[in-house]
C-alpha cells in the first residue's frame, strides 16, 4: 500500500498538474493512491505519510482524517493558502508545506507586464476597429520614462522590476523590509519605500502592480482611501489574490477616470460573476486566474512536491514547512 495520498478538492480542472506530479513522483519510485470523494475517508487515510494536497483545497474533515491517520507532511502545490482549512491544519500538527514564491516569480511577472501592455496598448479596442475597418487612428500610451511602483518585492516583484527597467520605466518598490539593508540595484529597484509609506509611492506611480501575499492585514490593500492616493490616471496591475483589492472601490475609481485602466488576472470572488462591470470596461484587461499556469510553472511545481515527499518518506524534515511566525 503506498504512504502518499494525492487531494484534489477544489472545482479547477485537475490536469494537467497530476500528470506532471505522478511523472515527478515516478522518478523517485514513489507510489500514490488518488483521492475519491466519493468514498469514506479513513480507509483513504489510513497509512498515509504524505498529503499531496493540490492548489490547497484541503477541509477541516481532510485535515481531521489525517491527523487520526498519523499524516507527517500535508504538502500544498501552490504558494497561497486563502483556501485551505489553515486553522485545523496549524492546530493539527501536521508539518504543512507549500511551494516557494520563486516558483511562479517568471510567469507572473510576465503576465503582469502583458497586462500592462494590454491595457497600454489598448488591446480590448483593437479587434472590434480591425473588424469594422477602422484603421490607422489608435490613440495608445507608451511606457518609458513611466513610474511604476511594485507592492511586494518577493520574487515575482523583483522579476518585474527587471522587465519594467527593461521597458524604460522607474521602479519603486514598497515592502517590509528595513530600507537601510535594500540593494536597489540587487532587487532591480530605483527607490524603495516602507509599506508605511504606501501613499507616496501611490502619488507618484503611473502604475501600481500588487505582488503581496493575501493576509488579514494585506486584505484591500489598494480600498478607495488608497486608490485615491493614486497618482490621476495610474494603472492598476494584480496576478497576486483578487482580495488585495476593494473591486466595488476599483470599479468606482475605474468610472471616475481616478484610474485609467486595470490589469486583473485575479478577482475578490473567482469564477468572476459575468455581470462583473469590468468584463465590459474598455479599459480593463482580464484572464481567469492564469498567470501561474505555465507548463515550467507545473514542472517546477511537481519536482519540488516529489522532492519534499521522499525526504518525509525517508525520515527527514520537510523543506518550505510554514510555521506559525510565516502567517
Amino acid at each position: 500500500m503506498s504512504k502518499v495520498l494525492v487531494l484534489h478538492v477544489a472545482d479547477s480542472a485537475l490536469e494537467p498538474f497530476y500528470s506532471e506530479i505522478l511523472a515527478a513522483l515516478g522518478e523517485r519510485g514513489i507510489e500514490s493512491d488518488f483521492f475519491q470523494a466519493d468514498q469514506p475517508l479513513e480507509p483513504q487515510f489510513g497509512g498515509k505519510k504524505v498529503v499531496i494536497d493540490i492548489g490547497g483545497w484541503g477541509r477541516p474533515e481532510h485535515i481531521e482524517a489525517g491527523r487520526a491517520a498519523g499524516v507527517q507532511l500535508w504538502q500544498v502545490v501552490g504558494y497561497g493558502l486563502d483556501h485551505l482549512a489553515l486553522s485545523e491544519v496549524m492546530a493539527s500538527g501536521i508539518p504543512l508545506a507549500r511551494i516557494p514564491g520563486n516558483s511562479t516569480a517568471i510567469p507572473l511577472a510576465e503576465h503582469a507586464m502583458f497586462l500592462l501592455l494590454s491595457v497600454v496598448k489598448q488591446a480590448n479596442l483593437a479587434r472590434p476597429e480591425l473588424l469594422s475597418q477602422h484603421f490607422f487612428d489608435g490613440n495608445a500610451s507608451e511606457l518609458r520614462d513611466k513610474t511604476m511602483a511594485i507592492v511586494g518585492v518577493g520574487a515575482s516583484g523583483r522579476e518585474l522590476a527587471g522587465m519594467a527597467r527593461g521597458f524604460g520605466m522607474r521602479v519603486v518598490g514598497v515592502d517590509i523590509m528595513d530600507p537601510s539593508n535594500t540593494d536597489l540595484d540587487a532587487l532591480g529597484l530605483d527607490a524603495y519605500l516602507p509599506i508605511d509609506r504606501l501613499a507616496e509611492a501611490l502619488s507618484q506611480a503611473d502604475v501600481v502592480s500588487l505582488h503581496l501575499p493575501l493576509t488579514s492585514k494585506t486584505r484591500h490593500t489598494l480600498n478607495a482611501t488608497t486608490l485615491a492616493q493614486l497618482k490621476s490616471g495610474a494603472i492598476v496591475i494584480n496576478v497576486a489574490r483578487g482580495p488585495l483589492i476593494d473591486e466595488a472601490a476599483l470599479i468606482d475609481a475605474l468610472r471616475a477616470g481616478q484610474v485609467a485602466g486595470a490589469g486583473l488576472d485575479v478577482f475578490e470572488v473567482e469564477p468572476l460573476p459575468l455581470g462583473s462591470p469590468l468584463l465590459e470596461m474598455p479599459n480593463v484587461a482580464v484572464t481567469p486566474h492564469w498567470a501561474a499556469a505555465t507548463r515550467a510553472t507545473m514542472i517546477r511545481r511537481a519536482q519540488m512536491t516529489a522532492a519534499n515527499t521522499g525526504r518525509v518518506l525517508a525520515g527527514d524534515p520537510p523543506d518550505y514547512r510554514v510555521l506559525p511566525e510565516h502567517l
